[in-house]
């Protein structure tokens, strides 16, 4: 009788720390209630309530968040502490769960989560917010399940340890700033995919990456700040913006288009000034008369130029001096008190 009177008397406390929502649910505000998750102790909730009209979250004393529910979270737009139930706590989360039902992943939900090293994502989740996950710095993979048909501009910006991430069926625009300064050393774009954004790649550690058919625009900046040796861009980009591919480090780059028509360019420094360019050879005088692609003349080969391509990327990127004006003509030698392009570079003689 004793040992019974002490489970009930320890099931009225846990109960007493508890409170009925209006849908039924349990909400816990104690971090003495052990919480099951699944059937298996997750530990103690010490932060709970609503992150949205019908969305809930729970934050466990290992520092694991619970998001759960059906709907949007509530941070979808401007940023809004207020928004935010666990900023206090978000230096200090390592794992975000978020469960089928949640349709929306709010904006501003998890930036500066600077310890965050996993987040799990459901099938049921359609749209990424506006810097989500911006400034994760510990963040190494993110699955994106193929429901998602937005992710947000800034959404992962700063994820400097994000290695891996899959871009999904529904999504057709990469926004600004998306991957910026993500560890991404290789990416293909996939045909879904029919924009670019500005800064979408900058900052990241890229070698390679292939652009596929069905892509229209590159922006402004897209791949500035990269490492890149080799670009493969398919037939149907249109537009490249002013240094989506400029040229700033001693690596060897080829890039090669495979549309019969010059995309348009918007800057004579869209394209790097040592890289090598190779175009299709039916199409290679178009290329050699095109605004700005002819001031890059010097640097165009055939598709299927044979002669042995290391060696011709190598005279072509080792001594060669590019003198631009600022207008976009080649000059022969800088003159005194002028502002010049140099191999892709701003230079004041």
């Amino acid at each position: 009788m004793n040992k019974l009177l002490g489970i009930l008397s320890v099931l009225v406390c846990a109960t007493s720390m508890s409170y009925a929502q209006a849908d039924g649910s349990v909400a816990f505000q104690s971090s003495d209630v052990e919480m099951t998750w699944n059937g298996a102790a997750k530990g103690n909730v010490i932060k709970s309530g609503s992150c949205g009209a019908n969305v809930k979250y729970e934050l466990y004393d290992d520092y694991t968040l619970r998001i759960y529910g059906n709907g949007e979270m509530w941070m979808d737009g401007v940023f809004n502490e207020s928004l935010v139930p666990w900023i206090s706590e978000k230096k200090n989360i390592k794992s975000v769960v978020i469960e089928d039902g949640v349709t929306c992943i709010g904006a501003d939900s998890f930036y500066g989560c600077c310890v965050l090293t996993e987040v799990s994502i459901p099938n049921s989740v359609k749209s990424i917010g506006y810097e989500a996950f911006r400034d994760c710095y510990a963040l190494t993979k993110v699955t994106i399940p193929n429901s998602v048909n937005h992710i947000g501009d800034v959404a992962f910006d700063g994820c400097c340890s994000l290695a891996e991430v899959n871009i999904p069926n529904g999504i057709t625009s990469i926004g600004n700033h998306v991957f910026n300064g993500c560890d991404f050393t290789e990416i293909t774009i996939p045909s879904n995919v029919k924009c670019i954004g500005k800064y979408a790649f900058s900052g990241c550690p890229l070698t390679k990456v292939n652009i596929s058919n069905g892509v229209t625009s590159i922006g402004d900046y897209a791949f500035d700040g990269t490492y890149l040796e080799y670009v493969k861009i398919g037939k149907d980009v249109t537009e490249i913006g002013d240094i989506a591919f400029p040229q700033y480090h001693d690596e060897d780059l080829v890039i090669e288009f495979t549309s019969e028509t010059p995309a348009t360019l918007y800057n004579v420094e869209s394209l790097g000034f040592l890289c090598t360019i190779y175009v299709p050879e039916t199409a290679l005088e178009t290329y050699l008369n095109a605004t700005f692609w002819k001031d890059h003349a010097d640097q165009i080969l055939p598709k299927n130029y044979t002669s042995g391509i290391s060696s011709v990327v190598f005279e072509q990127s080792a001594k060669k001096t590019a003198i631009y004006d600022l207008q976009g003509r080649k000059v022969a030698e800088m003159q005194p008190n002028g502002i010049y392009i140099v191999n892709g570079k701003k230079v004041m003689k």
